[in-house]
């Protein structure tokens, strides 16, 4: 199955579950020619008259300033950006797709997309509302929101189930809250800013002053976002010097925090929140979201596709046109006689130091007298065991970041920036044998 996930942060393309093309949906536009991409972004900071990112949101027939070679407005955009992709399939494939669409596309825009598709040599078989589809592939206890970031905003989109029954389960579009102000270009910008004033009280250089530098430093973020480092290590060249900054991930998720803050009020009352890969890129985001209250799960990069291949029969083209798919099957729950993976041993106490401090339901390490400045995550009681929920982006559960709520037990080390603690099991006689792991 050949899948064309419009998602204009990651504009991919998949082919049987593997990724043919993913690029960012903007363009440059000049004379010459159009760039798309990762190649247009490049040039983003340099060029930026003749810059494009909103065509995809749009999907409309608004003119382009300044035009270019073919490209008078939006649509023209969409068109070509379409053929490029066409071309990353192959010649020699037939280019029918299921078109897996936000949940914030309107009716009159997938109807020029359906025609634009045509006109660049596709054929889409069906829409299908993202969201719905990746949240399909997931085994889902309760009705959810999946969260997803684009380039101009974010969006909230809640899923009903349809029928109680397990075995008759149908996860439904609901209700969607949008969050225009979490867009990645606007939280860009302040990243951007936040290095800058870095270089300034460093280096006394402000790399915003000239358009080459400041395109370095929008190149080397967008890196470290995509590698998911926990600190910045940023370099400029200006002439024959070098100026060198490091700005910690911590930094950039507090520039972005009141960002985050409005898609927590966009996302509602506490609830189970579903993210997407791109929602959990920006830094801190996970964690915001975790600290206003709600659960989180991970949604896999391939979890569109991998809910299409599961409905692959509900795809087919049909004789009524192509159709809209806002409800599928939900995943079952697992079996209840599935072997269990093996329970971590229940924590009871947070140590630092010689201090050992009891665990309430819902415990901050900043009541931990020794906590310091490691004042950045909660341990939150799941049932019979318990779960470390970050407020912060620095914190590492066994030496791995956690971007949101993580189970945990005895013996797990939780470091949050240098600051470190432990979770310690009280022995009770019970245990046949020491607590702890």
């Amino acid at each position: 199955m050949i899948v064309l996930e419009v998602a204009d942060a990651a504009i991919t393309l998949w082919r049987d579950g593997e990724v043919v093309y993913r690029e960012p949906g903007v363009a440059l536009v000049d004379g010459r020619e159009v760039l798309f991409g990762h190649p247009a972004l490049a040039q983003s900071r340099l060029r930026p008259r003749q810059m494009h990112n909103a065509f995809w949101q749009r999907l409309n027939a608004d003119p382009v300033t300044p035009p270019g070679r073919a490209v008078a407005n939006q649509a023209d955009l969409v068109y070509l950006h379409l053929r490029e992709l066409r071309a990353a399939l192959g010649s020699g494939e037939a280019a029918e797709a299921v078109a897996a669409v936000p949940s914030t596309a309107t009716a009159e825009q997938l109807s020029l997309l359906l025609g634009i598709g045509v006109e660049a040599g596709w054929k889409i078989t069906a829409f299908v509302d993202a969201a719905v589809a990746a949240a399909s592939a997931a085994r889902l206890a309760e009705p959810c929101r999946v969260v997803d970031v684009g380039l101009h905003g974010a969006a909230v989109s809640t899923l009903k189930i349809a029928d109680a029954a397990p075995s008759a389960a149908t996860l439904q579009l609901g209700p969607v809250a949008e969050a225009p102000a979490a867009g990645l270009v606007a939280m860009m910008e302040g990243w951007i800013d936040a290095v800058a004033d870095r270089f300034v009280d460093s280096t006394r250089f402000d790399p915003l002053r000239v358009a080459a530098t400041e395109q370095q430093v929008f190149d080397q973020i967008g890196a470290g976002i995509e590698r998911e480092v926990a600190e910045f290590a940023i370099e400029v060249r200006h002439g024959d010097t070098a100026h060198r900054v490091a700005i910690a991930r911590q930094a950039l998720a507090q520039k972005a925090e009141q960002r985050y803050r409005l898609l927590a009020v966009a996302a509602g009352e506490p609830a189970t929140l579903a993210l997407t890969h791109r929602a959990l890129r920006p830094p801190g985001l996970a964690a915001s979201l975790a600290a206003a209250g709600h659960r989180l799960a991970r949604l896999p990069e391939d979890a569109v596709p991998q809910g299409l291949a599961r409905h692959a029969e509900q795809m087919a083209p049909s004789e009524g046109g192509v159709r809209l798919v806002t409800a599928l099957p939900a995943r079952p729950a697992a079996r209840a006689d599935a072997p269990a993976p093996p329970s971590p041993t229940p924590a009871t106490h947070l140590l630092r130091g010689a201090i050992a401090l009891p665990l309430a339901d819902d415990t901050a390490a900043g009541e931990h007298p020794l906590a310091g400045s490691g004042d950045g995550f909660r341990v939150a009681r799941r049932g019979a065991s318990v779960a470390v929920v970050p407020t912060r982006a620095d914190v590492r559960v066994n030496g791995e970041p956690v971007e949101f709520e993580q189970a945990a037990g005895a013996g797990d080390v939780i470091r949050c920036g240098d600051v470190e603690f432990r979770l310690i099991a009280e022995w009770n006689g019970a245990q046949g044998g020491a607590a702890g792991r």
